[in-house]
C-alpha cells in the first residue's frame, strides 16, 4: 500500500480581524464585510504575491531536493559523486519572472501593478500549463523588446504558440473553459497581441468577451472574478471607443449581475460603468444621421459628465497625488518640469482611465455644441453654447496636462513618494507596463485639438520609442495618426 500524498496546506486569504477569530470572510473590497457589520477596522488582506513566491520557493527547494536524491542514487552504484551543476533558468521561468516583475507588482517601486490580481489565479489554479505558457510568452517578448535581445523572440513565440494551443484545447473543454486560469490565458495574450497590431488586439478582446459571457453569471464567486472582469470591460471599452462597435446587451447583464458582488461605490467601478455608457453614446452618435437628435445626445453627454466629475472627487480621496515641479529633469521624459507622484501604478491607471474617458466625452461635447451652434440657434442660446464650449476646450488641456504628469513614474523614470529606488537600467528607459498602459492615453491627448504643436512632437517621440522599444505595434499605428495630424496643422 502505497503511502498518503501529503496534504498542501493552504493559506488563509481572510483579513487580519477574520483569520483571528476564525470566522468565515468574504474579502470583499475594500473592506470585508464582516468587519463593516461588526464596526471594526479591517486590517486588510494578505499579500497575494508573497504567498507566490512562498508556494514558489517550496516547490522548488521540493524539486531540487528530489533531483538531488536521483543523482545520489545513481552515483552509489560506484561511489562516484555526481558533478555539482548550478541551478539556471529556462526561459519559461525567465518569461514569467519578468512578467510578474513588470505586469503584476509594477517594476521595483510599486506594490500594486497593471495586473495585480494574477497571483491568486496562479496559486488557486496550481501554475496550470495554460497559464505558465501565456504569461511566459509575454513576459519573453516584452523582456525581448525591452533589453533589444531578439534571440529571446523566437522563445516568446514558439511559448505563444503553445498558449495559444492549450487555450484552444481549454476552451473545447466545459471544465477547462470556466476556469480562472483559462481567463486570464486570455486576458494575457492580449499583451502579446498589442505586438501584432489593433485589429489583431480587438479580436483577441472580442474573444475574451466572449469567454466572459459563456462563464455566466455564477462566475462571480471571489474578488478576484471580479477584477478579470473588469480587466475584460476596460479592454472592450477601449476596443468600442476607437472601433465600430457597441459595447453588448451581455456584457451589461454580466455588469449588473457583477455590481451584486463588490463595492459599487469604489472610483474603480463606476469609472468602469460611466466607460461602458460613453462607448454606447459614442457609438449612437456615430450612427446617427443629420443633427435632429444633437441635443438628445449633449444631453447623455453632460449627465455622464457629470457623473463622472462626482466620481473624480471621490478618487482624489482614494487615491490622492501630488504635484511637483522639477525643472531640471530631462525633458524627453518630464514636460515643462512637471511630475505628479502618485501611490503607485494601480492609482495611475485608474486616474488615467478616468482622464481618457472625459477626454471622449468632451470631444463629443465639443462635436455636438459645434454641430447645434451651426444651425444658427437664438441669441441667448447662442452665448450660452459658446461660452460652454470654451470651458470644455479648457477642460481638455487640463486633462491633457494632468495625463503627461504621470509619464515619469508609470515608466519608472520618477519613483513613487513610497519607494525612492531608482529604477532598473534597460535598455528601454522605463517600466514595459507603463509603456502599454500610457499608449492609448498618448494617443488621446496627440490627436487632441488643443494640443500644442511642441508638446504633439513631444508625444510623438515617446509613442515612438514605445512602440519601436517594447515592440507594440499598436503604438506605431497609432502614432501615424499623429504625426498625419501634426502635418496637416502645420503652419
Amino acid at each position: 500500500m502505497s503511502p498518503p500524498k501529503p496534504v498542501r496546506a493552504r493559506t488563509s486569504r481572510s483579513c487580519g480581524n477574520c483569520r483571528a477569530v476564525k470566522r468565515r470572510c468574504d474579502q470583499q473590497l475594500p473592506h470585508c464585510g464582516q468587519c463593516v457589520r461588526m464596526r471594526e477596522t479591517c486590517p486588510g488582506y494578505r499579500d497575494e504575491w508573497d504567498l507566490v513566491f512562498r508556494d514558489q520557493t517550496n516547490q522548488t527547494i521540493k524539486r531540487t531536493n528530489e533531483k538531488r536524491a536521483r543523482s545520489a542514487a545513481t552515483a552509489g552504484a560506484n561511489d562516484v559523486p555526481a558533478p555539482a551543476r548550478e541551478l539556471s533558468p529556462n526561459p519559461d521561468q525567465i518569461g514569467i519572472n519578468y512578467f510578474l516583475s513588470n505586469f503584476v507588482l509594477g517594476g521595483p517601486s510599486s506594490s500594486r501593478g497593471y495586473l495585480n490580481y494574477i497571483p491568486s489565479v496562479y496559486v488557486n489554479d496550481g501554475e496550470h500549463p495554460t497559464l505558465v505558457a501565456s504569461l511566459a510568452a509575454v513576459g519573453l517578448v516584452a523582456l525581448a523588446n525591452s533589453t533589444q535581445q531578439p534571440e529571446l523572440v523566437t522563445h516568446a513565440r514558439a511559448k505563444y504558440m503553445e498558449a495559444i494551443h492549450n487555450v484552444n484545447n481549454a476552451l473545447a473543454s466545459p471544465s477547462e473553459s470556466i476556469k480562472d486560469s483559462t481567463l486570464m490565458s486570455v486576458i494575457s495574450l492580449g499583451m502579446f497581441e498589442q505586438v501584432s497590431g489593433f485589429e489583431t488586439w480587438v479580436q483577441h478582446v472580442e474573444g475574451a468577451a466572449a469567454l466572459v459571457v459563456a462563464r455566466g453569471k455564477s462566475q462571480f464567486s471571489s474578488p478576484v472574478t471580479i477584477r478579470m472582469f473588469n480587466q475584460v470591460r476596460a479592454d472592450l471599452v477601449i476596443a468600442s471607443l476607437h472601433g465600430t462597435k457597441p459595447i453588448s446587451r451581455d456584457m451589461l447583464e454580466l455588469q449588473e449581475e457583477a455590481a451584486k458582488h463588490t463595492d459599487t461605490a469604489s472610483a474603480f467601478w463606476q469609472i468602469g460603468i460611466l466607460g461602458t455608457r460613453c462607448a454606447n453614446l459614442l457609438f449612437a452618435l456615430r450612427e446617427s444621421t443629420g443633427g435632429r437628435r444633437s441635443a438628445e445626445f449633449l444631453k447623455e453627454a453632460t449627465s455622464i459628465e457629470r457623473d463622472l466629475q462626482r466620481n473624480v472627487e471621490s478618487l482624489a480621496i482614494e487615491e490622492p497625488y501630488t504635484t511637483t515641479q522639477e525643472p531640471s529633469g530631462d525633458p524627453s521624459i518630464i514636460l515643462n518640469g512637471r511630475v505628479d507622484r502618485y501611490q503607485d501604478i494601480w492609482a495611475i491607471r485608474v486616474w488615467n482611465n478616468s482622464r481618457n474617458l472625459h477626454m471622449i466625452l468632451c470631444e463629443m461635447i465639443c462635436y455636438l455644441l459645434n454641430r447645434i451652434l451651426g444651425q444658427n440657434p437664438a441669441s441667448s442660446l447662442h452665448s450660452s453654447m459658446n461660452y460652454r464650449l470654451q470651458e470644455t476646450l479648457q477642460t481638455l488641456s487640463r486633462l491633457g496636462n494632468d495625463f503627461l504628469a504621470t509619464i515619469p513614474q508609470a515608466l519608472e523614470i520618477s519613483s513613487s513618494p513610497s519607494d525612492p529606488r531608482p529604477s532598473l537600467d534597460l535598455s528601454f528607459r522605463g517600466n514595459i507596463s507603463g509603456g502599454y498602459m500610457l499608449t492609448w492615453g498618448l494617443y488621446m491627448v496627440g490627436k487632441c485639438a488643443v494640443t500644442t504643436k511642441e508638446t504633439r512632437k513631444w508625444i510623438i517621440q515617446r509613442l515612438q520609442s514605445i512602440g519601436s522599444n517594447a515592440g507594440t505595434s499598436v503604438a506605431l499605428q497609432l502614432v501615424e495618426d499623429i504625426i498625419k495630424i501634426d502635418q496637416l496643422t502645420a503652419s
